[in-house]
């Protein structure tokens, strides 16, 4: 919980929590922040640039950068948010349903594009 002066001002649920490599990490927040993203793809320069700034904070190797859309896509592949939406009794139930139809259009745009943004990222200069 974070309080503040006069109560409880949030609450933070671990429920989901897991640990995942920082690259989806990377990449997943890019995705869930960009507007361009809304559409179900990856604007590669702007990603690009998110990823170099990344860089000038912590260290990634090139491994790192050429794996990161092939990490993300099979993590996205792997999760059924369609069975969290039909299967969820939650009165905000449709939030899956939207995350299943952007992970939806995210495949798709992965499934044609993985390649090309694991050779744009290597380009970025990691660690050996």
């Amino acid at each position: 919980m974070i309080c503040g002066e006069h109560g409880i001002r949030a609450v933070i649920d671990w429920t989901s929590a897991s640990i995942h490599p920082v690259v989806w990490e990377i990449i997943r927040s890019y995705i869930y922040a960009a507007p361009e993203c809304r559409n179900g793809e990856l604007d590669m320069p702007a990603f690009a640039r998110y990823v170099e700034e990344y860089l000038r904070i912590a260290p990634l190797t090139q491994y790192d950068l050429k794996m990161m859309p092939y990490v993300f896509y099979y993590q996205i592949a792997v999760c059924d948010y369609y069975h969290q939406y039909f299967h969820s009794a939650a009165a905000n139930r449709e939030i899956y349903l939207q995350q299943a139809a952007l992970s939806t259009k995210m495949m798709q745009w992965f499934e044609k594009n993985a390649d090309d943004c694991a050779a744009a990222l290597e380009t970025l200069g990691g660690k050996k």
